[in-house]
């Protein structure tokens, strides 16, 4: 019988989306005209818009999860979504409450902006996506075929085996590379900005590569699949 994809969501990231709003009503007529956007590798402001964007961060939070909840309803291989659904909800709880630190990280500075020399985002924003990375890396092990989530390249969705190879692989280099990231947030800004590039490239290119090798290992010993595709063609 064909499982279907659980309903029950994730309360508590729409919850932590649901006080983002919340805050972004109660602040937006105390906050000034231009609210800081973007700040640099130093930790500095170099992007301002106007008030209102501070709904940003509660729309873009909603709209994330709003994906979350449909992708499994759309996926032709949705039943494997209930074998890492614990998972694949801590994901994202966990980037709702990126998105609500630093909504709560703006409007301090819109008070405060003196934060920004005692407390730089150049430092824990690194260390956290570091740390959320590896929190990924531990996970995705359990990620289950999918077209969704994971490393998606032409050799993982065309094999499970090789998901299933490339995602153990992958889940030891997102490790590596967030803890990196989080000692990297320690670095003067440029030697920060270069190690985040390369560590990004290879947590791009190293799972890649792997897929393709992995695909190529299976085939030159004959995957089930061509055995199968075989079989099927010398059916009458």
């Amino acid at each position: 019988m064909k499982m279907k994809p659980s309903r029950n969501g994730n309360p508590g990231a729409w919850i932590l989306c649901a006080l983002m709003f919340l805050i972004s009503l109660a602040v937006w007529p105390h906050l000034p005209e231009q609210i800081p956007l973007h700040f640099n590798a130093a930790g500095s402001v170099d992007g301002t818009g106007p008030r209102f964007m501070i709904f940003m961060f509660p729309v873009l939070t909603a709209f994330l999860l709003l994906v979350a909840e449909v992708s499994p309803r759309i996926d032709p291989r949705q039943d494997n979504y209930r074998r890492f659904r614990r998972q694949y909800r801590q994901l994202h709880f966990i980037l709702s409450l990126l998105f609500l630190l630093i909504e709560l990280y703006t409007i301090a500075i819109c008070f405060r902006p003196g934060l920004t020399e005692t407390l730089s985002i150049g430092t824990w924003m690194p260390a956290l996506i570091g740390a959320l990375l590896a929190f990924c890396g531990n996970a995705m092990p359990k990620f289950k075929y999918n077209f969704f989530v994971g490393v998606k390249t032409p050799w993982t969705l065309a094999d499970e085996n090789v998901w299933y190879l490339t995602h153990r692989f992958s889940g030891k280099v997102f490790v590596v590379c967030g803890v990196l990231m989080m000692l990297a947030a320690f670095l003067p800004p440029d030697g920060k900005v270069l190690l985040f590039l390369l560590l990004i490239a290879a947590m791009i290119l190293l799972p890649t590569l792997y897929s393709y090798l992995a695909f190529r290992r299976q085939k030159a010993a004959g995957c089930p699949a061509d055995a199968e595709e075989e079989s099927d063609q010398n059916e009458p």
